[in-house]
């Protein structure tokens, strides 16, 4: 009813107005109608092909957009669009999917515009590479090829984003996101933003679960991120970092070309290489704009350990800027350290340093540093400011002042006007001024100037720096540099104190070199002479001295670069003086070069130790050492004269090594004489020897042989300490063996015209003892059966031991008692003794000796002989109680008997004629005894008188007999027997006219020629060993040695001897008898 009483009401009103034609309303009525009815089913048909409409739209821009993409319609409903299960790219690998979108239209004066758009389970997959993310089909509207030359503004856009994701792929691995947030984009969004990657890794890299969890809120235009990134641990590339939080808080510009950034960087232990960082916490201030960086940043690092060194704190605080996609950058600002300590790897190498030089000046030096660097520990700080700028591959480092300063507050290191640039590879270029100090530290002052442009000049010199009784001083040490970064050096060391095995004084050494752009490193092109006022090795002092040691070559003495460390030099003589111990020493050499790697090369070196009248020589034809690895080499054509033993060393060759201290040598070979002269022994030679020198003490041993039987001799073995040059040699005569192959004379030339052709064994020990003052020798050595040809006759079984109280000078004890078991001086006699004694000068005492003979004794009497001479010898033998009867059987003389007991002496003389009987002569005891003769006789037609005579020799009985002797030993010798009291035996024939002869007295003289016995010797012997015979060949022995008869002027031994009847049977001097 109301709704009537309205329309009722209308047109009463609209006829109260003024009044319009009737006719004419109603067309416009009519007209209205049907524009409405038109309107209305067009309206209609539009909306009922809403959905076909929108999807030629979607289609149309999709195709201009290149985009490959299927999607749903949802909902088109006035205001709103709904589209669902939207693809974008390969259906199969999509690169974007939207499960729902809702876009609602905003309608105002103009066209309508989108107000909101709602997404719901955006999936975007992305991937890593060339330097970029990319996500496939969607790249033509990320990155268009004509980019648009109008700013960029943030879409007028109302967005929600609701469980959006995204992946990421990567070479390290994944990354993947999640996003949430709504509102208005240019002002008033709010979102989320979260990204994890639980393990990125590379070959060289490795990440482990970074995280992102970040608000994303815009204003004005501009966005802006806040947020911690985090990870667990990290290795790059020798870049360690335990886990690290950076708070980002990033607002971009409205266009997207720049942004600013506070952010905060906390992070556990750093390490790099060189580098390591107990905790670092850096701030920084920067923005980002034209591709232009710049800022504050400000941090502080605890426990910082670089380059050996601890720093408890260290602060930065300086500006950074950057530009050219970061070819340029720059840092100036301050930095500020606290509580420096030395670090372990430090204080390891200043201790390990400290050791290996031990022992030397440098020790001490050390030590104090080391303590120097302690006590100023705490409280110690380093502040300075810097600028670093990187442009391209150059780079520089500007320094204005910094300085280090200890707990005390004294500068220890101070550094003003200081740059460090470098270009490429190049070496880099220094300028500046350094000097450090402080209390038991070296001062040393430095400077580096600019002297031209491209050219710099660096002096330094270091103050006089003592530590216990060692000092070194750098007067002067000037370095060049030049536009190619290549420096020049020159200056001088002055150093004196302990060296490895000695000590220096006033050591004065000429620097002067280069360092090339390259990194090569060359000292003394020139030569060079370094002076030192004393030098001690060992007990060895030399006395002030200069060298000259010259490069070879065309080369520098040392080079250092890529090739590796060499060094050859060389000088063309040495001359050196001083003292060994109190001894003077004086060394004398030709050329010396020496090479590393190679070996060093000394010839003509000449040695001589103690004052010049009597020293001690030692030369040395070539000694060459081999370097690297262990100090060895080979020496050759040495000769040693040692003062104080009688003993000269000659050719010696050989190896040698020096390994910890210690001279060993082994292979070697020399000879061994006596310096006597005449010498007392012969050359030996000796292979295989060794010798050690450690500690000033030499230990030696070798086996000396014959060189022409090469049999050995005698093994020694000896020390010798050099401090006080006194030692031993102790030397072992195990089984020397004398045969056909070796003879005495072949080891000493005493032996000639003494001894021959021995045969047995000789063995013993001996000792010789040393000191600087004097020489001392003993030994013993013996044999338990020898044999050999002496003067007197064959020796055989000759035993007993000799006791030497001065071997070197061949001095035994007096006394020396020797047991012969036989000797045959034409006589064979056994089991006797003989007593001798060896005395200074070679000569040999013989005290006595006794052999039980015939019943009777032969003795010698005392003589003496001087070995290895000339001379007249004389021997005297005595008989005592020599039975007649048991002689005559000895010389199985058959034709003969005889009884009595004889004494008589024997004297036998041996000169440069030969041997031979000088007034020989036997006495019978009385009452005397008889004489016998069975023989035949050889004269025939003889006188009455005669005949008489030999009829007495036939059978005679005697009160006295005197048989004297003379003549030579290898000739005949002459026996005048003398019978007095002479009377016929039993035996003989008697007559009338012979018992009337009994009674007159008789007088027998009978001249007996014979040869007797050859000996084996002749005084030749005592000149040429070739002249000593052999018994056997003389026919005196057969070849066991038994005694030989022989055919004596025809006759046999043991027949019938030749009775040489003078034409006077009475001598002249007899006169007539009464």
């Amino acid at each position: 009813m109301g709704d009537t009483t309205d329309l009722a009401e209308d047109p009463g009103e609209v006829e109260g107005a003024d009044a319009l034609p009737t006719r004419r309303n109603r067309r416009a009525r009519i007209a209205g109608l049907v524009a409405g009815t038109a309107l209305i089913a067009t309206a209609g048909a539009f909306w009922l092909a809403r959905e076909r409409i929108a999807d030629r739209v979607i289609q149309r821009e999709l195709t201009a957009l290149g985009l490959p993409a299927t999607y749903e319609i949802d909902t088109i409903a006035p205001g709103v669009e709904v589209l669902k299960h939207i693809v974008i790219g390969d259906p199969k690998h999509p690169d974007l999917t939207i499960e729902r979108a809702e876009l609602r239209v905003v309608y105002g004066l103009g066209l309508p515009q989108i107000g909101k758009i709602v997404l719901t389970n955006p999936r975007l997959h992305g991937q890593w590479r060339d330097g970029g993310v990319h996500f496939g089909s969607l790249d033509p509207l990320i990155y268009p090829d004509k980019p648009s030359t109008e700013p960029f503004r943030l879409p007028l856009l109302n967005l929600e984003i609701a469980n959006g994701k995204a992946l990421i792929d990567t070479p390290m691995g994944p990354l993947a996101f999640v996003a949430r947030g709504k509102g208005k984009l240019r002002n008033g969004f709010a979102g989320t933003l979260v990204g994890a990657a639980p393990r990125l890794a590379s070959a060289d890299c490795r990440i482990d679960n970074a995280a992102l969890s970040a608000r994303i809120t815009s204003a004005g235009e501009r966005l802006r991120l806040t947020g911690p990134l985090s990870l667990d641990a990290l290795d790059c590339q020798g870049l360690h970092s335990e886990a690290a939080t950076l708070a980002l808080d990033v607002i971009g510009d409205r266009d997207f070309k720049g942004a600013v950034a506070k952010n905060s960087l906390r992070s556990g232990e750093i390490a790099a290489d060189g580098l390591a960082l107990e905790s670092l916490a850096l701030d920084s201030a920067l923005s980002w704009r034209d591709g232009k960086l710049g800022g504050r940043i400000a941090g502080n690092a605890g426990g910082v350990h670089a380059g050996g060194t601890t720093v408890a704190l260290l602060t930065v605080d300086g500006r950074v800027a950057a530009r050219d996609g970061f070819a340029t950058v720059e840092f100036r600002g301050g930095v500020d350290g606290q509580g420096l300590r030395r670090g372990a790897v430090f204080d390891r190498a200043l201790s390990s340093t400290q050791a290996q030089v031990e022992g030397t000046l440098l020790g001490p030096m050390v030590a104090q540093i080391r303590r120097a660097i302690a006590s100023q520990e705490r409280g110690s700080r380093l502040g300075g400011e810097l600028a670093y700028r990187k442009q391209g591959d150059g780079w520089s480092l500007v320094v204005p002042a910094a300085a280090v300063k200890g707990g005390s507050g004294v500068p220890l290191l101070t550094v003003s006007r200081f740059q460090l640039a470098s270009a490429g590879n190049r070496t880099p270029r220094m300028s500046g001024a350094f000097r450090t100090g402080g209390p038991g530290m070296p001062h040393v002052t430095a400077r580096l100037e600019q002297s031209l442009p491209g050219r710099a000049v660096f002096s330094v010199a270091m103050d006089e720096y003592r530590a216990g009784d060692g000092r070194i001083a750098i007067p002067q040490l000037t370095i060049a540099q030049v536009g190619d970064g290549s420096l020049g050096f020159a200056g001088t060391a002055q150093v004196s104190g302990a060296i490895p095995g000695g000590r220096v004084e006033g050591l004065e050494l000429p620097l002067h070199g280069a360092y090339s752009a390259r990194g090569d490193l060359a000292l003394w092109r020139r030569c060079v002479t370094p002076r030192f006022e004393r030098l001690e090795l060992g007990a060895v002092a030399l006395d002030a001295q200069s060298l000259i040691v010259c490069p070879v070559g065309g080369q520098p003495i040392l080079r250092n670069g890529a090739g590796g460390l060499r060094i050859a030099g060389g000088t063309n003589a040495l001359a050196l003086s001083g003292h060994l111990g109190e001894t003077p020493v004086r060394l004398a050499s030709g050329p010396v070069g020496f090479a590393w790697p190679g070996v060093v090369t000394a010839r003509k070196v000449d040695v001589a130790l103690g004052p010049e009248a009597s020293a001690t020589q030692f030369k040395l034809d070539e000694v060459v050492a081999r370097l690297g690895g262990e100090m060895s080499g080979t020496f050759s054509g040495v000769e040693a004269r040692l003062a104080a033993v009688p003993l000269d060393v000659s050719g010696a060759k050989g190896d040698w090594r020096f390994v910890d201290g210690a001279l060993t040598l082994s292979n070697a070979t020399f000879d061994l004489t006596d310096r006597q002269s005449p010498a007392r022994f012969e050359k030996l030679t000796a292979r295989d020897a060794t010798l050690t020198l450690v500690d000033n003490r030499i230990d030696a041993a070798a086996v000396l042989r014959n060189p022409q039987a090469d049999r050995e001799v005698v093994r020694v073995a000896i020390r010798h300490d050099l401090t006080n040059a006194s030692g031993h040699a102790d030397l072992d005569v195990d089984r020397l063996v004398f045969d056909n192959g070796l003879r005495p004379d072949q080891l000493t030339r005493l032996a000639l015209g003494v001894v021959a052709n021995v045969s047995g064994t000789v063995k013993g020990k001996g000792r010789i003892d040393w000191t600087a003052q004097k020489v001392t020798s003993r030994g013993t050595f013996g044999s338990d059966n020898l044999d050999l040809a002496a003067a007197f006759g064959p020796v055989r079984g000759l035993s007993g031991q000799l006791v030497f109280t001065d071997l070197l000078g061949m001095v035994t004890a007096p006394h020396q008692v020797l047991k012969v078991a036989s000797v045959n001086p034409g006589i064979e006699v056994n089991d006797g003794t003989i007593d001798i004694q060896l005395l200074p000068e070679q000569l040999l005492r013989v005290n006595g000796a006794r052999w039980p003979f015939l019943g009777g004794t032969l003795t010698m009497e005392p003589t003496e002989l001087r070995l290895g001479l000339a001379e007249t010898r004389h021997y005297t033998m005595v008989v005592d109680g020599l039975d007649a009867a048991k002689f005559l059987a000895r010389l199985e003389i058959g034709n003969l008997s005889a009884t009595g007991i004889f004494d008589g002496r024997l004297p036998l003389v041996f000169d440069a004629d030969g041997g031979k009987i000088v007034g020989g002569s036997l006495v019978a005891r009385p009452p005397g005894g008889n004489v016998s003769y069975v023989g035949a006789l050889t004269y025939k037609d003889l006188s009455p008188m005669a005949n008489y005579a030999f009829d007495q020799l036939k059978s005679l009985d005697y009160r006295e007999m005197t048989i004297a002797m003379q003549g030579d030993l290898e000739g005949e010798i002459v026996t005048n027997v003398k019978f007095a009291g002479v009377k016929q035996g039993a035996s003989v024939k008697r007559n009338f006219i012979t018992r009337q002869l009994a009674n007159l007295p008789i007088q027998f003289n009978v001249n007996i020629r014979a040869p007797f016995y050859q000996l084996i010797t002749s005084v030749k012997a005592m000149y040429d060993p070739s002249f000593v015979k052999d018994p056997r060949t003389l026919g005196l022995v057969d070849e066991k040695g038994r005694a030989v008869s022989r055919l004596t002027n025809g006759v046999r031994a043991g027949g019938t001897p030749v009775i040489v009847l003078p034409a006077n049977i009475q001598p002249p001097a007899s006169g007539k008898m009464p």
